[in-house]
């Protein structure tokens, strides 16, 4: 299947764009990473997507929308926050931001943009993303670093998320060994000849949602897709 089958603004409308549209989060403005970064760890833990971005907005919505807003008197207002949402372990949540928070602001004046800016490379900015806090682990980080991939010159080789591929894969929107390590060029490249196509984590994020469903699974009765699943079509000859 290819892309005039499909069109990538249909699958995003179909599936959904990233968190940070959702969120309305700018990304390119002051404090958008840092914004980003709260609602990825909560993205990180148990419970539903739809909850923890419910969880993230309630924190915004008083005051406390990214990790260094939850560094002291913070840090109770966000367990209560959190504990109203109905989030597992609040407390432990509360925590980590707020440790993530503190050391944030003491070692890069509370700006993700200035921690990124002296990494060399994906693994030094990984590593550095990493000692912010415990709990903020390999899958974190790679969640957090997608979107600001052609933002962030370390973030760059950061690989397309592997259900996002497999998904791709099935759409026919990739070729066999294409974008399976490093930079997601051969996507990148198909959507920039496509004047009205959505950016890159909104076709990530719907991708991957897609391929976690049914093609990494190999489980084509479940495909959102329905109709427009190329696999179902296989099956039907």
């Amino acid at each position: 299947m290819s892309g005039d089958v499909l069109g990538f603004r249909e699958l995003v409308e179909r599936l959904g764009p990233h968190p940070v549209t959702t969120l309305g989060i700018d990304l390119d403005a002051a404090g958008g990473p840092e914004r980003w970064l709260l609602a990825a760890c909560l993205l990180a833990e148990r419970g539903s997507q739809a909850s923890a971005l419910e969880a993230a907005r309630r924190l915004a919505a008083s005051g406390l929308g990214d990790p260094v807003a939850c560094v002291g008197a913070g840090t109770a207002r966000a367990q209560a926050i959190l504990a109203a949402a109905h989030r597992s372990r609040p407390e432990a949540t509360a925590r980590r931001l707020a440790r993530a928070g503190a050391r944030l602001r003491e070692r890069h004046g509370g700006s993700l943009a200035t921690l990124a800016s002296g990494a060399d490379g994906l693994e030094e900015l990984g590593a550095r993303l990493a000692e912010l806090a415990p709990g903020i682990g390999a899958a974190t980080v790679l969640r957090f670093l997608r979107p600001l991939r052609e933002r962030w010159p370390a973030a760059r080789d950061v690989a397309l998320d592997p259900a996002a591929r497999a998904a791709a894969r099935h759409l026919g929107w990739l070729a066999e060994g294409e974008d399976e390590e490093g930079a997601p060029g051969a996507l990148l490249a198909r959507l920039r000849v496509v004047s009205d196509a959505p950016p890159l984590e909104d076709i990530e994020a719907a991708l991957g949602r897609l391929g976690t469903r049914s093609c990494r699974r190999e489980r084509p009765e479940r495909c959102p897709l329905a109709d427009a699943c190329p696999a179902r079509r296989r099956e039907r000859g």
